[in-house]
């Protein structure tokens, strides 16, 4: 005696798997998870559409394929944000100290930086006075001075993020001066503000990593 599954072995079992995965996907709070399962079930109900009836139900199958095109036109930008495929072996170098932030969103600050190596010492800015960017110390050491104290600034650290978290016409906390040979990069300060105005995520990556510097430097700038 053979044993069937009739309901297994149907059309219908294409149905089923496109809700489940479909639900799978929605209880999932990660983004590209999401995604994968949310396709995964719109090919599942384009399978049903080409098998229900005697014809494919074309009008079903045309509105199904715009969503899983759309899926993967979305699914696309996920994938760039967690790739570093098209970055150079500098920036990827540099993105090991942006650990608050994703490739992408490292990417897009990085439209906004310029690379620079000290032929000279160099005053990066000067307590009191707006700084003309955010800098990132990234080889090389800095002298940094503030009301008739001086300390070392050792690399891998920002400079003028203080004036450039508190915008405007704020001046920097202390005059930094960088030594001959010293390589940074610095950043315009208008358009990443701008950027992280339009970008909460970014914002807060962002902050995090600032915050995070600046329990650093004090912690070694100014010893009891």
């Amino acid at each position: 005696m053979t044993l069937t599954l009739p309901f297994i072995t149907s059309v219908k079992l294409f149905a089923v798997l496109a809700v489940l995965f479909q639900l799978l996907g929605l209880m999932t709070r990660n983004e590209l998870r999401l995604r994968f399962l949310l396709l995964l079930g719109t090919f599942f109900y384009i399978a049903y559409y080409m098998t229900v009836g005697p014809a494919p139900l074309w009008e079903a199958i045309f509105a199904s394929t715009l969503l899983a095109l759309a899926n993967v036109y979305a699914l696309s930008f996920v994938l760039l944000d967690r790739s570093t495929l098209w970055m150079g072996a500098e920036q990827r170098a540099l993105l090991r100290h942006f650990p608050t932030l994703n490739p992408g969103q490292f990417r897009r600050i990085m439209r906004h930086a310029s690379w620079h190596v000290a032929k000279e010492d160099k005053t990066i800015c000067r307590q009191g006075e707006v700084p003309d960017g955010l800098v990132l110390l990234l080889e090389g050491e800095g002298v940094l001075q503030r009301n008739n104290r001086t300390s070392r600034l050792a690399p891998v650290r920002f400079i003028g993020e203080m004036s450039f978290l508190r915008g405007g016409l704020h001046g920097a906390n202390a005059t930094v001066i960088l030594s001959t040979g010293s390589r940074y990069v610095m950043w315009d300060r208008d358009p990443l503000r701008q950027q992280m105005n339009n970008n909460k995520p970014l914002e807060n990556a962002l902050l995090a990593l600032f915050n995070a510097d600046l329990l650093e430097k004090l912690d070694r700038s100014w010893p009891e």
